[in-house]
């Protein structure tokens, strides 16, 4: 993930509590207006930020040293049914209650929400969270989301319809590394899918000029979202969309090319020949680059074959699977000859090189999210689509998140978030089915106490591997104790299916690791809610949190 220098400057963790709106630069182009709460000094700061890292800013998402960390101080994980997006009624941020989100009065100033009724539950949908999950998947999605020929300057025009058989035609402005199946289906909905692309063209249209954000959300159909959320009473505030449905594919076959997609002729040259002697030669070395965004750059070199960094992806579901195939455009060279000198045992720099040591070292580099810009001196840098745990597959973990949302009635002076992550490949134990296995991280927090930490993973196929509570004996940075969880999970796997003991104890300085076997193990009382909430007050009591009233 890259690092945010605006937010590193403020020498603290911070949470992101608001998106204010766009605003337009005459020299760095379109910025958000994102505004941060300090979790130790809770100050409240808006910052101006490259509008292409719009992308990585969900709300309550929370940044350690100007690293977005995947803990979240803020949200519920819930599922919920909207009969058609575009039904949504547009109200202001008046309407969020004063106490459900730490939002100043005088920070939301008039950005606008669309509200939904789902079963008594008034949902409050920030616009521009919406607008983030339906449509601004990278960087470069994010910069030409404010400009009418933003997506004709990335793929060459198709008129918006449906298409029995659709042939994408993407620009050099377009970075090639970022074209996979997912990333093309998404834009392939959003610029050539009627209702789609007018919603798409809406956003420039309806808010340049304007002090808030708005547009004409599609037409989604019986629309599934999964997300997470923040609510008090009858109202709830959705922080970020983890998941829709409802889209629906422009064309039966898709097929996609781009300039720099030529057919190559394969060649396999000779191998070299090793010297098995004694080498003095220094071991490789391997160059780790931590990219940080300067928010100050205006703008960025033109690369299409920019450096992308991971991040979690926001899927969306489409009505059906269909084909979707790359293209490469014609052959650009012949396979060398031996004359060309390649293949020459005696050739250097060719061939597998021995194995060995490979020292790694880190560097910070400086990048830019900002649009590509003639003279601009900064390498840009671009987000691909990484796998995240499929919110529509939740397991057996579906129980534990409603026994914590109970838990969370009972105990109003006890602060829950939730996350959702994948297990790592490489173990049988990383899959359940056809889906990388998801665990639930649960962060609890009570006033003047350390935090709690609890990971469940999901017990499907019956494995047998008690739940994992992290004591923490101090506060600490997110991203320290999102770097135990990862280490206690990942060590988990590479032990197929057992938590590591001697990893577990080398954190003793800071927290104590409990192990909570058979939590909600009675599979014929899953749905039952009274043996939620009987897990609710044992979790509450054997955590020993607070349950008296605030």
């Amino acid at each position: 993930m890259p690092l945010i220098k605006a937010f590193a400057d403020q020498g603290e963790d911070l949470e992101l509590i608001w998106l204010a709106g766009f605003v337009e630069d005459p020299e760095k182009g379109w910025q958000v207006r994102a505004t941060t709460r300090g979790i130790d000094s809770d100050n409240v700061v808006t910052h101006l930020l490259p509008i292409g890292l719009l992308s990585v800013l969900p709300l309550g998402k929370c940044y350690s040293g100007g690293d977005p960390t995947s803990l979240a101080l803020h949200g519920d994980v819930v599922q919920f049914h909207i009969p058609n997006v575009a039904d949504g009624e547009e109200v202001t941020a008046e309407c969020i209650p004063p106490d459900i989100f730490p939002i100043k009065r005088r920070t939301r100033k008039v950005q606008r929400l669309l509200r939904y009724r789902v079963n008594g539950v008034e949902v409050l949908v920030p616009i521009i969270e919406l607008i983030r999950g339906l449509f601004v998947h990278n960087k470069t999605m994010a910069n030409a989301l404010m400009y009418s020929s933003g997506l004709m300057e990335l793929c060459r025009p198709e008129l918006p319809a449906f298409h029995s058989d659709l042939h994408l035609h993407f620009t050099d402005r377009m970075p090639v590394k970022i074209l996979n199946r997912t990333f093309v289906a998404e834009f392939a909905w959003t610029a050539v899918h009627p209702d789609a692309r007018r919603s798409w063209d809406s956003v420039a249209t309806l808010s340049k000029g304007q002090s808030y954000v708005t547009f004409l959300p599609p037409s989604l159909l019986n629309s599934i979202w999964t997300v997470r959320w923040v609510r008090e009473g009858n109202t709830a505030l959705v922080l970020e969309i983890l998941h829709l449905t409802g889209k629906r594919h422009p064309c039966d076959i898709l097929r996609y090319s781009h300039p720099s997609m030529h057919g190559v002729v394969s060649f396999h040259p000779k191998s070299m020949r090793r010297d098995d002697g004694d080498s003095n030669e220094p071991p490789p070395v391997r160059i780790v680059r931590d990219y940080v965004v300067d928010d100050h750059a205006v703008g960025s070199r033109t690369d299409t074959y920019q450096s992308t960094l991971p991040v979690l992806t926001k899927p969306s579901t489409f009505d059906r699977e269909i084909g979707i195939t790359k293209v490469a455009e014609a052959p650009t060279r012949e396979p060398p000859s031996a004359a060309d000198g390649e293949g020459d045992e005696s050739g250097s720099g060719q061939g597998k090189p021995p194995p060995g040591i490979v020292v790694r070292r880190r560097v910070r580099v400086a990048a830019s999210v900002g649009e590509e810009l003639p003279g601009a001196t900064l390498p840009p840098i671009e987000f691909d689509l990484l796998e995240r745990a499929n919110p529509e597959y939740l397991g057996e973990l579906e129980p534990l998140i409603g026994a914590l949302h109970l838990m969370a009635e009972m105990l109003p002076n006890v602060r829950i978030a939730m996350s959702l992550c994948a297990l790592k490949h490489g173990r049988a134990v990383s899959v359940a089915g056809h889906h990388r296995r998801p665990c639930l991280i649960v962060l609890l927090r009570q006033p003047n106490q350390p935090p709690l930490v609890l990971m469940d993973v999901d017990h499907t196929g019956g494995i047998s591997l008690s739940s994992l509570a992290l004591r923490y004996t101090r506060s600490l940075p997110f991203r320290e104790m999102e770097e135990h969880i990862k280490a206690l999970l990942d060590g988990m796997v590479d032990s197929h299916g057992r938590w590591d003991g001697g990893l577990a104890n080398s954190l003793a300085d800071v927290c104590e690791c409990v192990r909570l076997p058979r939590v909600m193990r009675h599979r014929e009382r899953m749905d039952q809610k009274v043996y939620w909430k009987t897990w609710a007050m044992r979790l509450a009591e054997r955590f020993g949190l607070d349950t008296s009233k605030p």
